[in-house]
């Protein structure tokens, strides 16, 4: 199997067989950030 990867840009994505899976840095950063205070509210 071979791996590889690209560092740059503004977005997270994830290439598989079965498909593709891509989110904004902004957005996975938020989720990140707030995960505790939305899961105590």
């Amino acid at each position: 199997m071979k791996l590889s990867g690209k560092v740059g840009g503004d977005k997270l994505t994830v290439k598989t067989v079965g498909g593709e899976f891509s989110a904004s840095l902004t957005e996975l950063h938020d989720a990140w950030w707030n995960s505790i205070a939305r899961a105590m509210a």
